[in-house]
C-alpha cells in the first residue's frame, strides 16, 4: 500500500566528511566578484537555463552551509552499464540472428530484439549465451506469451545456467506477464514505464512515477518481482536536463521504495535509447548521439542502446554506433564512477528540484 511521506526522501547517499584543507576559505563576497570577473560586464542571469515554467537553472550557486551528501547510489548496483544493441526481427530472425552474433562479438553486452514471432526465437538465440548477455523482447502484437514462454524455455535449457537466464520485456507487457516468466526467471526484467525525450522534465516524471505506481499497486509488484521493473527514457538533445532528470528519477525511486514499505536498496534499473536524428547527416548523427550518450551515461544508466541512423551497411552502422559507448567506457573511464557529477551545485539542485516538484504532483 502506498503512504506518501511528507518529506522528499533523499535516497542513499553516501556521507563522508570532505577534507577542506588543500583549499583557500572563501567568503561570499569574494566568490561573487570572481564570477563578475569571468563574466566581463555581462549579466549572470544571462545564463540562467529554462527547465519547465517556474523553475530556472542557474550557472552558479553558492551553499558553504550545505552539504550534498556524497554520490547519489540509490538503487545502483554498480557505476558500469551494459552497451546495448536494439534489432528489429520481424520478416528477417536470421539476419536480425547474425547481426546481435557481430554486435556481442564486438563488445556489445545485451540485446533488444523487437518485433518478435515467439516461435523465431530458437532462430534468434542460437549461440547466444543469455545467462552472460541479457535478451530483451518486444514481441509481435498479438503474440501468445505462453508459447513464448515455453519456446524461450526449451532454448534456455542448452545453457550451463537455465536458471540465470538475463533479459525480459521492452515493452507492451503487464504485471501479470511479468509474473509470469519472472517465477521461472528470477532475473527477468521488464520496462514498466516509459517517457520520451526531456522536454517538460516534471511532467514528464511525474507520469513516469504514475505509470509505475500502476506495477506497484499489483500484487505482482509488492513482492520480490519488484526488484525487476525497468524504467525507459528517450534520451533527447537537452543535455543537462537528461542527466539531471535521471538522477532525479534514483531520488523519486528512492522515495517510491519508502511509500510503499519496500527495501530501500531495491534495484532501481534504468533503460535508455538515443534515437537518430533524421534531419542530421550520418556522420553528425553519431556526434550527437556521444553528447546523449554521455549525458545518459553520466547521469546513470543500466542499459543504453544507441541506434543507427539508416545506412547501406547496417553491420558498420550498429558497430559505430556500439563503438561509441565504448570510447566513453575504455577512454572516459566512466563505468568506473559512481555518480561523476555528484558536488556539482548547479546540477544537485537542479536534480533535488526535479525530485521535488515532480514528487509534490503525486
Amino acid at each position: 500500500m502506498f503512504a506518501k511521506n511528507g518529506n522528499l526522501y533523499l535516497a542513499q547517499m553516501e556521507k563522508f566528511t570532505p577534507d577542506w584543507s588543500a583549499f583557500t576559505a572563501m567568503n561570499e563576497e569574494t566568490w561573487w566578484q570572481l564570477i563578475d570577473k569571468e563574466l566581463k560586464g555581462k549579466p549572470l542571469a544571462g545564463l540562467d537555463w529554462d527547465i519547465q515554467a517556474g523553475l530556472k537553472g542557474k550557472p552558479a550557486y553558492h551553499h558553504p552551509e550545505r552539504n550534498y551528501g556524497g554520490p547519489l547510489i540509490s538503487g545502483r548496483i554498480s557505476p558500469d552499464w551494459s552497451i546495448q544493441e536494439t534489432i528489429r526481427s520481424g520478416e528477417e530472425p536470421e539476419a536480425a540472428h547474425q547481426l546481435a552474433i557481430l554486435a556481442l562479438s564486438e563488445g556489445a553486452q545485451s540485446i533488444a530484439f523487437t518485433h518478435v514471432d515467439p516461435l523465431d526465437v530458437p532462430t534468434l538465440t542460437d549461440g547466444i549465451l543469455m545467462d552472460v548477455a541479457p535478451v530483451f523482447w518486444q514481441l509481435n502484437p498479438g503474440s501468445d506469451v505462453q508459447i513464448f514462454q515455453e519456446v524461450l524455455s526449451t532454448s534456455a535449457a542448452r545453457l550451463a545456467h537455465p536458471d540465470q537466464l538475463a533479459g525480459g520485456w521492452m515493452y507492451g507487457e503487464n504485471p501479470d506477464s511479468h509474473a509470469f516468466l519472472k517465477k521461472i526467471f528470477p532475473k527477468w526484467q521488464s520496462i514498466a514505464a516509459s517517457i520520451g525525450p526531456a522536454i517538460r522534465p516534471i511532467d514528464e516524471l511525474y507520469q513516469l512515477t504514475e505509470q509505475i505506481r500502476i506495477w506497484f499497486d499489483s500484487e505482482v509488484a509488492n513482492s520480490p518481482a519488484a526488484d525487476g521493473l525497468v524504467a525507459h527514457f528517450e534520451i533527447g538533445s537537452s543535455y543537462l536536463l537528461e542527466i539531471t532528470r535521471l538522477r532525479a528519477w534514483r531520488i523519486i525511486w528512492g522515495h517510491l521504495m519508502a511509500s510503499y514499505g519496500l527495501s530501500a536498496d531495491t534495484p532501481c534499473h534504468i533503460q535508455a535509447t538515443i534515437h537518430p536524428d533524421p534531419s542530421l547527416t550520418w556522420e553528425s548523427s553519431y556526434i550527437a548521439a556521444t553528447t546523449r550518450a554521455l549525458s545518459a551515461v553520466m547521469g546513470g544508466v543500466d542499459y543504453l542502446s544507441i541506434i543507427p541512423p539508416a545506412f547501406e551497411s547496417p553491420g558498420f552502422a550498429h558497430r559505430i554506433a556500439h563503438h561509441v559507448q565504448h570510447l566513453l567506457k575504455e577512454e572516459g573511464h566512466l563505468h568506473r564512477v559512481m555518480d561523476p557529477l555528484a558536488g556539482s551545485y548547479a546540477l544537485e539542485e537542479v536534480t533535488i528540484s526535479l525530485a521535488e516538484e515532480a514528487w509534490l504532483r503525486v
